[in-house]
């Protein structure tokens, strides 16, 4: 089988150029990819629901994509939701790994050196002649080496067409050279992008030099095709985060006259420490007593539905059935009629329960999301509970303020517990723009005072919240708070915005993780999008998105986080 005659430029991966000169001592790679491309056959909603469906994590895992962090030549807001999910396979998956062309020899490199990632990530790889695969394998010289992003390769191999190509696999490469390039491209078929497309990176580019070096051959690009392939990023320009990782071996080697210091970037060949946390990180060893519905596993955004239910199995059978907190992570509602989404946990039983992400009445959800927690043994030290503006008054009244004392059923122990909040129901009219709040005040030992409010002229008829309480002293456990108004003023307005929490202490490991909303302030006269998501976390601190899309008004948006082990 063959790829036949294909126009490298329009290949819907991520693609990497590596020219050579066998009589020179000085040997780079050079990588062009597209922002988020999508295979052919493929809609971005169809993509994002595939990789929704496939690993629940994806709708709250963030790809990192983004500014050079100087001068640009165009900034582009992310018009999709699927641009900005992750496309990672389930943890513990054993993928299938096939080739359709490649002598012996070839396809041994694969073999020995893919591997390499499964040491770091909870995943195994099979090498199968033939039949159902995820990754499919040709060895084209003439196409350069690339490969399709996560989950993506599993719907191409589907379609009996290379999900990858290694060109530059032959025996005139040097082995560490050979290396380098199938742990790159192996890297893309896990769902890691290029680390130069990092909204961290701080490569500063000599634009002029790029344009000259790709304006000839081999490539024989113009000036508006290096644009889109080298500096046309999602702007970011708020972001406080991790540093850029110049060891990655998802960063390709650039010459130093491409850049103004001279420096180029180095020429890696194995996994950089940041790659192999990164890749336990997107593919942890342990089950997780915490999980995520998101309504793409049922259908895409484009194909709106008002009842959304998912049976979830728990990550192991318990002795009775546990508590099951829940939260409301993400959001995509028309804004032509009210905006009305509740988030349930219903039929909860020791091995499963349903999952709910439902609308009412006239409202168009094209999509949400929700973060569930699993408090059965192991959580007897957490308190967990609800509060709903309608336990203080009438939907009818709308009230801008809501608040009620909350008692615990036993009094905690020594200084005030630590509680969080999270929403899970919202109500609001569609004429005045969406702004709610939920926060708690006056925290003592025997209870406190659960807030949940809107300001101006919003028309707030309900809204509800999850609660969680801990002694403020339990060991391994770390909760908090972030928003937008950490990084900027709401009057500035932008889709993306992230930063880095540090825990108030550092773990022994990295921590379990769990978050979800607690307010947001949206313009009315575009539909309501909003995401959260995280795209690390260590043992000392986590990064956090909160997320617009289209031509959503983002004004503001919080959420908090709760983090064990």
């Amino acid at each position: 089988m063959s790829p036949g005659n294909i126009d490298i430029e329009s290949l819907p991966v991520a693609i990497c150029f590596q020219p050579f000169d066998f009589n020179m001592s000085t040997e780079y790679h050079v990588c062009f990819a597209g922002v988020n491309p999508t295979p052919e056959g493929l809609t971005q909603d169809e993509s994002a629901a595939r990789a929704a469906a496939e690993n629940q994590r994806n709708g709250s895992l963030t790809i990192p994509i983004g500014t050079d962090q100087g001068p640009m030549v165009s900034i582009v807001e992310p018009q999709s939701l699927a641009v900005l999910m992750g496309k990672f396979w389930a943890p513990g998956r054993e993928l299938r790994i096939s080739f359709v062309a490649g002598t012996d020899w070839q396809k041994d490199q694969v073999k020995k050196f893919a591997p390499l990632w499964c040491k770091h990530a909870n995943l195994s790889m099979k090498f199968v002649p033939n039949g159902e695969c995820d990754i499919l394998i040709d060895f084209n010289p003439s196409l350069g080496s690339w490969s399709n992003l996560g989950t993506d390769s599993g719907y191409v191999a589907s379609q009996r067409k290379p999900s990858m190509n290694l060109g530059w696999i032959n025996k005139d490469q040097k082995e560490e050279n050979i290396r380098g390039v199938i742990l790159h491209e192996f890297g893309h078929a896990l769902g890691a992008v290029h680390e130069h497309e990092s909204p961290f990176a701080q490569i500063p580019w000599n634009k002029e030099a790029v344009y000259k070096s790709l304006g000839g051959p081999p490539n024989n690009w113009d000036r508006q095709k290096v644009d889109h392939n080298m500096f046309t990023k999602y702007g970011l320009d708020k972001v406080k985060a991790t540093k850029f990782d110049l060891q990655s071996i998802m960063l390709y080697h650039y010459p130093p006259e491409w850049t103004t210091n001279g420096k180029g970037t180095p020429y890696n060949i194995d996994l950089s420490e940041k790659d192999k946390s990164y890749i336990r990180f997107t593919y942890p060893p342990k089950k997780l007593d915490a999980g995520q519905f998101n309504t793409m596993e049922l259908h895409p955004s484009n194909q709106p539905a008002s009842v959304n239910q998912k049976s979830k199995f728990f990550w192991k059978q318990y002795p009775t059935a546990p508590r099951v907190p829940v939260g409301l992570t993400s959001l995509d509602v028309g804004h032509e009629r009210n905006i009305r989404l509740t988030a349930t946990a219903t039929d909860i039983t020791q091995e499963n329960f349903n999952s709910n992400l439902n609308a009412w009445g006239d409202t168009v959800l094209y999509g949400a999301s929700l973060t569930y927690l699993e408090a059965g043994p192991g959580f007897e030290y957490l308190r967990t509970g609800t509060f709903s503006t309608t336990e203080v008054g009438k939907w009818q009244d709308h009230k801008s303020q809501n608040s009620k004392r909350i008692t615990f059923a036993q009094p905690f122990q020594g200084e005030a517990p630590k509680v969080i909040c999270w929403l899970t129901t919202v109500d609001m009219g569609k004429d005045k723009n969406w702004r709610i709040k939920s926060y708690v005040t006056d925290v003592d030992v025997k209870g406190f005072t659960a807030h949940i409010d809107s300001w101006d002229d919003t028309v707030m008829y309900q809204a509800a919240i999850t609660w969680l309480a801990y002694p403020a002293n339990q060991a391994n456990v770390a909760s908090g708070t972030f928003s937008t108004d950490d990084i900027r003023p709401a009057n500035k307005p932008q889709a993306e915005n992230s930063a880095t929490v540090k825990f108030a202490k550092k773990f022994g490991e990295t921590p379990k993780l769990a978050m979800a909303l607690s307010g947001f302030d949206y313009g009315c006269n575009r539909n309501l999008r909003l995401r959260l998501s995280t795209s690390g976390v260590t043992a000392e601190a986590v990064t956090w998105h909160l997320q617009s899309w289209g031509d959503s008004v983002m004004y503001r948006a919080s959420a908090a986080y709760f983090a064990w082990v």
